[in-house]
């Protein structure tokens, strides 16, 4: 008898147990979170990595025209939406969000490759290496042009394109 409370005293220990209001609160940030997914349009959206049948509310959720049909249905999202890889659509979402941190981020690296391979041409080789599977003919004609511009003093639509190129790679 003893060991079966032992035991049972084991199991206990192992259980989270989370409140109602926590749950609730979890669902409302699932259902928040497919409200932004819903707002973006749909060519934006087939970018982010989500099930088929999260996909296919997104769709559904475009033809909706009643409010109170939306909300039913943005209901229905944040259910499809507990069984998603929920930090994959954040991520996903983020690198579209020109305010979010991450963004941000990777714009500043992505102008800092660009001049360093503008400048520095030791850099191209290093950048080469960090991206073997980056068009290197492309990327040397770029930059060439690039370095061109900025002599005259005037960056322009290759300055422009080598930071895309690079952008891409990221």
């Amino acid at each position: 008898m003893s060991d079966f409370n032992e035991l049972n005293d084991e199991f206990d220990d192992e259980i989270e147990y989370v409140s109602k209001t926590e749950m609730k609160k979890d669902m409302l940030d699932l259902q928040k979170l497919g409200e932004k997914l819903a707002q973006m349009p749909l060519n934006k959206v087939k970018n982010v990595p989500m099930s088929d049948t999260l996909m296919a509310a997104m769709e559904e959720m475009q033809r909706i025209k009643k409010n109170e049909a939306k909300r039913r249905h943005m209901q229905y999202i944040g259910k499809i939406m507990r069984s998603e890889e929920v930090d994959a659509i954040r991520h996903a979402l983020d690198l579209m969000d020109t305010s979010s941190e991450v963004y941000i981020r990777i714009q500043k690296q992505c102008e800092q490759w660009r001049d360093r391979l503008v400048q520095d041409n030791k850099a191209m080789n290093e950048y080469i290496e960090l991206h073997p599977q980056v068009d290197r003919q492309q990327l040397r004609t770029l930059v060439r042009n690039a370095q061109k511009e900025v002599e005259k003093e005037k960056p322009g639509t290759n300055f422009k394109k080598l930071f895309q190129l690079i952008k891409e790679q990221e």
